[in-house]
């Protein structure tokens, strides 16, 4: 009669039973080589609570090292920054080089003697034409003096005759 009025209290097929430890987990806790029930004492842990599984991939980020990926797009990003920095030694040798070719103090020195000179030569120049200009003008009034009393002159004798 009680095998037909007993509840059975074995699990499902495929659900752990919590209380009785799994074959692997009663052999070797945390590498001691000490059962769990002797490790969980040690550890202060309940043994109750379910591990999880954890991976290796979870593992190297939360010790902070870096993974392939990561190192693929930090080399990507330093040979973006090289690139970039190449191009403004480029544009640094350039400007560089257009400063080179810029007149210094002394030269624009010079520059300005030789205009000096330049504008005492026009200065003479304009000085010897007016001087020449004047004179041509002195000899054409002479000529223009000459011929008229020439004419008057002339007209003078006309009249006397």
């Amino acid at each position: 009669m009680d095998s037909d009025t007993s509840v059975s209290t074995a699990p499902p097929e495929g659900v752990k039973d919590k209380a009785t430890p799994a074959p692997e987990e009663a052999q070797v806790a945390s590498g001691s080589g000490l059962p769990k029930a002797a490790a969980a004492g040690s550890a202060a842990a309940p043994a109750d609570v379910p591990k999880a599984d954890v991976s290796a991939a979870t593992i190297t980020r939360m010790m902070g090292i870096a993974s392939t990926s990561d190192l693929r797009l930090l080399e990507g990003r330093i040979d973006l920054l090289t690139a970039k920095v190449s191009g403004l030694v480029t544009k640094v040798d350039r400007v560089a080089s257009m400063f080179n070719s810029v007149p210094s103090a002394s030269d624009i020195d010079r520059l300005e003697i030789q205009i000096g000179t330049l504008k005492g030569l026009i200065k003479e120049v304009l000085e010897i034409l007016s001087s020449e200009a004047d004179k041509r003008a002195l000899a054409d009034e002479r000529v223009a003096a000459q011929e008229q009393s020439r004419k008057l002159r002339e007209s003078i004798k006309s009249s006397e005759e």
